[in-house]
C-alpha cells in the first residue's frame, strides 16, 4: 500500500521483519536437552553438572545480545516512522519538491542505534560459535571468524562458513568501519527521496564500508540503513534456526556435546 499525497505517492516505512515469539531456537533446543538430562536416571552421565549449567547460562547470554539487537532495530524503525510522518505532509504543500529531509537528534539516534545493533549481532555470533563449538572434543576459538577457520571440519562449521560468505562478512565490515574508523558522515540526515515509483524514506549507508574513509564512500539506492538492518535480522534468525536444528541432530546422534568440562574458561 502507498499513501496518496497531492497526486504523488509516498511509500510507507518498510515493515519490521518477524521477531521470535519467545526465545531464539538455539535457547529452546538447549533448554530441552538439559531438561532431558536433568530428569534422566543416569546420575553418572558426564553431561550432567557442568554442561547442564553451561547449557542454561550461555544460551541466555546469546539471547541477551539478540534481545538488545531486536530493541535497537525496533527503535530505528520507530524513529524513522516518526520522521516519515513529519516529512510526508510537506510534500503535499510543494509539488516541485523531490526530496525532503531533516537532521536532528532523532537522526543521530538512528545511526547510534544502528552501530549498537551491528555490535550486538556481532556479539551474538561469537556466542553462537562458542555454543556450536561443543561438537568438538577440543576447545574451539570463542570467536565467529576464527571458528570458521578451525582446522577440523564439521557440519556445524559448514553452516557457519555459509553464513559468513552470504552475509556475515559484509555485516562485520560495517561494524568494524563504524566502530573503529569513521561514522557514515559528519552531517547526517534522514529523508524522503523521490524515485520513479514514488517517495521512499532513506537513511544512507555506503555500499563500500571496507573503504573506511568518509570521502571514499559510495552510495546506491539498493542499500539503505533500515532495509539492510532488517535483512541482517532475517539472516540471523535463519542461522539461529539452522544451528538449533543441527544441535538437536548432533545430540540425538550422540556427538553433542563432545566436550563437557572446562566450558566456562576460554583461551585465545
Amino acid at each position: 500500500m502507498t499513501e496518496f499525497v497531492d497526486n504523488r505517492f509516498v511509500n510507507p516505512v518498510p515493515e519490521l521483519p518477524p521477531f521470535w515469539p519467545g526465545s531464539p531456537r538455539v535457547v529452546q533446543v538447549l533448554d530441552r536437552i538439559r531438561f532431558q538430562l536433568e530428569s534422566g536416571d543416569t546420575v553418572d552421565d558426564p553431561r550432567l553438572g557442568e554442561f547442564t549449567w553451561w547449557a542454561r547460562e550461555y544460551p541466555r547470554c546469546y539471547r541477551h545480545h539478540l534481545n538488545c539487537a531486536e530493541f535497537r532495530l525496533r527503535t530505528i524503525h520507530a524513529l524513522m516512522s516518526e520522521i516519515h510522518a513529519e516529512l510526508a505532509p510537506e510534500l503535499a504543500n510543494n509539488r516541485y519538491t523531490f526530496e525532503s529531509a531533516l537532521s536532528d537528534i532523532r537522526v543521530s539516534r538512528v545511526y547510534w542505534d544502528f552501530e549498537s545493533y551491528l555490535c550486538e549481532v556481532n556479539n551474538a555470533l561469537d556466542l553462537l560459535a562458542r555454543i556450536a563449538g561443543l561438537v568438538y572434543r577440543r576447545q574451539t576459538p570463542p570467536n565467529f571468524n576464527r571458528f570458521c577457520k578451525f582446522t577440523e571440519d564439521s557440519e556445524m562449521q559448514n553452516i557457519m562458513k555459509e553464513a559468513q560468505f552470504r552475509w556475515v562478512n559484509k555485516m562485520k565490515s560495517y561494524r568494524d568501519c563504524f566502530t573503529h574508523f569513521t561514522p557514515v558522515d559528519t552531517m547526517l540526515s534522514v529523508g524522503l527521496k523521490h524515485y520513479h515509483d514514488g517517495f521512499h524514506i532513506r537513511a544512507k549507508l555506503p555500499i563500500n564500508p571496507d573503504t573506511r574513509e568518509i570521502m571514499g564512500f559510495r552510495y546506491s539506492r539498493r542499500v539503505e540503513l533500515l532495509r539492510y538492518a532488517s535483512t541482517v535480522w532475517r539472516h540471523m534468525t535463519a542461522l539461529d534456526r539452522i544451528i538449533a536444528k543441527q544441535i538437536d541432530a548432533d545430540y540425538t546422534a550422540g556427538v553433542y556435546p563432545r566436550r563437557t568440562t572446562g566450558l566456562f574458561f576460554v583461551s585465545g
